[in-house]
């Protein structure tokens, strides 16, 4: 060896030395001499794609693996290299054909089957990179990244089970491998078994601690598990190690509004980048946080930013017409409703805000198809009756169980219509809370039963929220029927001599089920009705029970509130103590509950306090109400200002008392 191929030999050393360091630049320099020196090197041109593929620049990097290639043909790691530049680069098709090549110089490799196998999962044929990856397990079975990958195709075809035994067969090879455990855990988690799932990622977040997306995993299996708090936990410890990542982020937002906690959600959101609080879902996210805030206009223009001038995100469509109808912008909330169904036929959730605006404006007979979709709510309580549901087909002698669904008030409103088919003379059993069976049953023609009792036989049966839909009724909501409820004589007549002998008597209640969502809109201090209490000659007499009674301890100065005692209402059928009590009152001033609809079941005179935007039943601007003739709607002037409103109901009692 002469003293040039010495010294160029030398710089070879050099450039291999710097590549297997890590310095790549040098050793692109040092390369570049000796094939300048020596073009047809092959170890030159494959170390000099080496080091370029190192760098990124997988073109000339193909280019030196090609010149390689020339000087020796059907090199097995040559042709993988290029393989895995081509790949790189999006060539999938020159990729999988170099890995093909690459095979035949080297077919036992599980490598290089794995590494194709790759290639045809990013072409999207997955049924030939499942093929793939077993080829790879034939070659070496407990390959760990060709089980990983295998697993996830599987899963992702719904073969859930043979995806986890790839996953548990990936971790007896490699127990701490965290891709695998992390997949594993997320699959056990969509089968519903959370517990597995929860000790899955724990043992990832072991062996990686602190990683923001096992974090984030760990949140979503705990949410899966009903555990929120914890799962929020999870969430922030993610956030604590990476700040910006948009799907903690996100996770964490949407478990704050599942806590009730809609200002910290929108906190969270606002630490996003304004350019990404612009994509669809999390301005839709942003709109959901402003709209528990009530902040219904701004909830709009975040939605707006989302739709980016287009109408064409059903989703954020539907959300927008939630916000207006709050807004009061009716007639944009209804176009926005239809433009969400236009682009996605049939979306529950566009369905039911529909319905529910077109039962609010009155426009009945279009509304009730529409509300069935109300099961997608969480207010939806299925009944789990072991019947079919009833179509409205003719019965033809079949026995028929309505069942409540939702809250008291909602029961009370809908079952004036199940003597309709007793009238019909169809076998009916009405199932009610125990607390208004006696009242049910003293409708007449109606077989009651508690909803803690077992049913009688029956072979089909419906919600009582259905009936105006399956009885076809249309427009008709048989005000002309009402009364329906009536109060017990006697015991009307035994709580007269311990009621407070005074010239007008007012009831009242101000806080509905603290457990409902709409409660915090619905519900009033009781410090409003301070304007009542001070009219000349008035009793308010307390008909609530439970939630809310403890605000009588603390009354402003001057006000005063008579509770009834101990034994109001305080049995299985405590609605009948109320309806006693309030056929001796002059008046029921209510907020939207369960005593508004009593009072206006039994036709007692009623004044109901409603927010701005009240639900859908009591319409959007009516003082009377088609369900109940005897009640008097009166609405907030502006949103919030229960005070205003409750000065408006002290002048209108004045009035209806003084006109006696």
């Amino acid at each position: 060896m002469n003293q040039a191929q010495s010294a160029l030999q030398a710089t070879f050393g050099r450039a291999i030395a710097a590549y297997q360091a890590g310095r790549l630049k040098e050793a692109e320099q040092q390369c570049r001499l000796v094939v300048a020196a020596m073009p047809k090197l092959f170890d030159a041109r494959f170390l000099m794609g080496l080091v370029q593929a190192g760098q990124g620049n997988h073109r000339p990097a193909i280019e030196s693996f090609d010149r390689a290639l020339a000087i020796r043909p059907q090199v097995a790691d040559v042709l993988a290299a290029k393989a895995a530049s081509e790949q790189a680069l999006g060539k999938l098709a020159q990729a999988l054909a170099s890995y093909d090549a690459a095979l035949i110089a080297a077919p036992a490799s599980p490598e290089l089957a794995y590494n194709r196998a790759t290639v045809l999962e990013a072409m999207g044929r997955h049924d030939d990179a499942l093929a793939g990856y077993g080829a790879a397990l034939a070659r070496r079975a407990d390959f760990v990244e060709a089980l990983n990958n295998r697993g996830v195709l599987l899963q992702a075809s719904g073969n859930a089970e043979a995806a986890l035994a790839d996953y548990d067969r990936a971790l007896v090879a490699r127990p701490t491998h965290v891709p695998v455990l992390h997949n594993r855990a997320r699959l056990l988690r969509d089968l519903g078994r959370a517990d597995e799932a929860l000790r899955t990622i724990e043992r990832a977040l072991a062996a990686a601690p602190g990683r923001p997306d096992l974090l984030n995993s760990r949140g979503l299996i705990l949410l899966s598990a009903g555990r929120v708090d914890e799962a929020l936990a999870s969430f922030e410890r993610g956030l604590a190690a990476a700040p910006s990542d948009l799907t903690l982020l996100t996770n964490t937002a949407k478990t704050l509004l599942r806590l009730g906690r809609a200002a910290e959600a929108l906190a969270a959101i606002e630490k996003a980048p304004a350019a990404r609080r612009s994509e669809p879902d999390l301005a839709a996210l942003e709109g959901s946080a402003l709209y528990e805030l009530q902040r219904y206009e701004d909830a709009v223009a975040a939605i707006d930013r989302g739709l980016g001038g287009k109408r064409e995100h059903a989703g954020l469509l539907t959300d927008r017409a939630n916000a207006l109808r709050e807004c009061g912008r009716l007639d944009e909330a209804l176009a926005d409703y239809d433009r969400a169904l236009a682009i996605e036929p049939g979306r529950p959730a566009a369905v039911y805000g529909r319905a529910t605006l077109l039962l609010f404006l009155g426009r009945h007979a279009e509304g009730w198809p529409g509300f069935e979709e109300r099961r997608i709510t969480p207010v939806w309580r299925s009944r789990e009756a072991g019947t079919p549901e009833w179509d409205g087909s003719p019965l033809a002698g079949r026995r028929l169980l309505l069942h409540a669904e939702q809250g008291l008030g909602d029961t009370i409103q809908f079952v004036r219509f199940a003597p309709l088919l007793a009238e019909r003379g169809e076998t009916v059993v009405v199932e009610v809370p125990e607390s208004l069976k006696a009242l049910v049953a003293g409708m007449g023609n109606l077989e009651v039963v508690a909803r803690q009792e077992p049913p009688p036989p029956h072979d089909v049966h419906a919600s009582l929220m259905s009936l105006p839909h399956l009885l076809g009724l249309g427009d008709h909501l048989l005000p002309g029927r009402v009364p329906y409820f009536a109060a017990d004589p006697a015991r009307a007549a035994a709580w007269r001599e311990r009621l407070p002998k005074v010239p007008f008597r007012i009831g009242i209640a101000w806080q509905g089920n603290p457990n409902a969502a709409v409660d915090r809109l619905r519900s009033v201090p009781l410090a409003a009705f301070a304007p009542l209490a001070a009219l000349p000659g008035v009793e308010l007499v307390s008909l609530q029970k439970g939630a809310g009674i403890e605000q009588i301890d603390a009354l402003p100065a001057g006000m005063a509130v008579t509770v009834l005692p101990e034994d109001f209402a305080s049995g299985p059928d405590s609605f009948m103590d109320t309806a006693a009590v309030m056929a001796n009152l002059d008046l029921v001033v209510s907020i939207d509950s369960a005593v508004s609809h009593l009072a206006g079941a039994l036709g007692r005179p009623l004044i109901v306090a409603l927010k701005q935007v009240p639900e859908w039943r009591w319409g959007p601007s009516a003082e009377h109400s088609p369900w109940y003739p005897s009640a008097r709607l009166m609405r907030q002037a502006r949103r919030g200002d229960w005070n205003e409103l409750f000065s408006r109901i002290a002048a209108a009692v004045a009035g209806l008392k003084d006109g006696r």
